[in-house]
């Protein structure tokens, strides 16, 4: 690549990383939380929940909001959603206020993930798989670095509330990087070419995504993975703790969950870029993930934790990225990208919103995580199910 699709990479990357610490770095703090605003699960539950809602209901919006912004305005308004939301959390001594940040949060991720697809798409053509992996290594360090960090930034600033507001330094980060993006397409409107990533005046928009069977196939299957990660990320952390583990040491067993999630993001869809058989690799992480919740739902031993980690980091962090690139070999340009994207996250976000509810819902009337991760494997293996019908596609080239 060219040094300007570095830049362009680069900001990809650094806006990335503010796409899951405000969902993410709840996980470790959840029984504090839980404790202190006197929550069940089921409430505490949906300060990832409301999120992740959010993240498919208002999904449709991003093509009526770049139409109106512009791609890449679009985008640097949504970080900024986001900031502001996470900057909220440091006010946040009522379950009222945070879960208010949980859903403006939810917005501003909803929004700039299929903005981020369709540009992507638009600048990066046969090298988008690679990309895309760098975008998913973006979201798994930041998800990792929530994670890891919540407990330690909670005991040295004396409250979770400024552990969880300290993640607003990420969303400045990403404004800064995007300021070149913003400077570009200026450059380019001003030299008559219209704004960088929008794609308004040349494309040919292929069928609506909502009228073809595949793309109803992708939003299952994006549900089910989403909703399996997001209740993964609140309930393993506590699950750990079920074992014998201190708080310090569930939020490790999160933390390398999160580390090998975020290298299976990168390594496998460069793997996956040197064959258009997208199906095997699919069927494999899906698998992966199965097996690693049957360890989460039986009682094993403390030490399974690990076994548990290695197989849903590999599982959950293939089946992002893969699933991100499928709707990319289905179209021929970044606006027609974003409108597969913002569909399979529209249907597949709103589906999985229930899941985490669900399983805190479980674990109130049993007093315990096993039945909740059963619940989690019923829908592992509905995932594998679902990836046997996405039978091969030849990635198809972007429009000239």
């Amino acid at each position: 690549m060219g040094k300007a699709l570095w830049l362009l990479a680069t900001a990809v990357f650094v806006v990335s990383l503010d796409l899951r610490p405000p969902i993410t770095s709840i996980g470790p703090l959840v029984l504090t939380i839980q404790r202190s605003l006197h929550m069940n699960a089921a409430e505490v539950s949906l300060l990832t929940s409301i999120p992740v809602f959010c993240m498919g209901v208002f999904a449709p919006l991003t093509g009526a909001v770049a139409a109106r912004l512009g791609m890449n305005r679009a985008v640097f308004a949504c970080v900024s959603l986001v900031g502001v939301a996470t900057l909220v959390r440091f006010f946040a001594h009522a379950s009222w206020l945070l879960l208010l940040s949980a859903f403006a949060a939810g917005v501003g991720i909803a929004v700039c993930g299929p903005l981020l697809s369709g540009f992507i798409k638009h600048h990066f053509g046969e090298r988008a798989p690679a990309v895309i992996g760098l975008y998913s290594v973006g979201i798994g360090l930041g998800a990792l670095a929530s994670a890891a960090l919540s407990i330690p930034l909670a005991q040295a600033l004396g409250s979770w509330q400024g552990s969880l507001g300290m993640w607003t330094g990420l969303a400045l980060l990403g404004l800064i990087a995007w300021v070149p993006v913003l400077r570009g397409a200026r450059r380019s409107a001003e030299g008559g070419h219209g704004e960088v990533g929008s794609e308004s005046g040349g494309a040919i928009p292929t069928r609506s995504p909502w009228r073809a069977g595949r793309a109803w196939l992708l939003l299952l299957a994006f549900g089910l993975q989403s909703g399996i990660y997001y209740s993964t990320t609140t309930w393993l952390a506590p699950r750990a703790e079920e074992l014998g583990y201190s708080a310090g040491g569930a939020g490790v067993v999160l933390t390398v969950f999160a580390l090998i999630q975020m290298f299976a993001s990168l390594l496998l869809p460069v793997a996956m870029s040197c064959s258009q058989h997208r199906a095997p690799w699919l069927v494999a992480s899906a698998s992966f993930t199965l097996a690693g919740l049957v360890i989460c739902a039986l009682p094993l031993p403390a030490w399974s934790a690990w076994a548990a980690d290695a197989l849903l980091g590999v599982g959950l962090g293939g089946l992002f990225p893969i699933l991100l690139i499928l709707p990319l070999d289905e179209t021929t340009n970044g606006d027609d990208a974003s409108r597969w994207t913002a569909m399979m996250q529209c249907g597949g976000y709103i589906i999985s919103g229930v899941v985490p509810i669900a399983a805190g819902a479980i674990k109130d009337a049993t007093g315990n995580f096993l039945d909740s991760f059963w619940l989690l494997v019923a829908l592992a293996a509905g995932l594998v199910i679902c990836s046997l019908f996405l039978h091969k596609r030849a990635p198809r080239q972007k429009a000239a």
